[in-house]
């Protein structure tokens, strides 16, 4: 995942199932040295990263229950740091939802070997 002001990408990731072990590799794409970036999960037990800029920091989660989780910058880092979201959709153990995210604006990508970006 990467970090520059106003985004995260992905910035919305389904098909995380619950009790997965679920790693984040958040890296600050930012080229000035004083524009941190926060990441967190709302609602995990587990803290916050600060990530410099040209670093990656990992955070390591484990989801116990279904639902949706958003995601967010916990440092300020510009007029549209409020912007800084996403959310992450966890469903049941058992569930066939293949995990997919989105980048922005871009179709949703698919890791299941059927295409699932296009209409049926």
């Amino acid at each position: 995942m990467t970090a520059i002001r106003s985004h995260f990408n992905p910035d919305n990731i389904e098909g995380v199932k619950m009790g997965d072990v679920v790693y984040f590799h958040v890296t600050n794409l930012e080229q000035d040295w004083d524009v941190p970036h926060g990441f967190a999960i709302k609602g995990a037990n587990n803290a916050e990263l600060l990530v410099m800029p040209g670093e990656t920091q990992t955070l390591k989660w484990t989801p116990e229950k279904t639902g949706v989780y958003p995601m967010y910058c916990t440092d300020f880092c510009s007029a549209l740091h409020q912007e800084m979201q996403g959310y992450i959709r966890v469903s049941s153990a058992g569930a066939n939802v293949p995990l997919t995210f989105s980048m922005g604006k871009i179709a949703p990508v698919s890791t299941d070997k059927k295409d699932t970006t296009k209409p049926k």
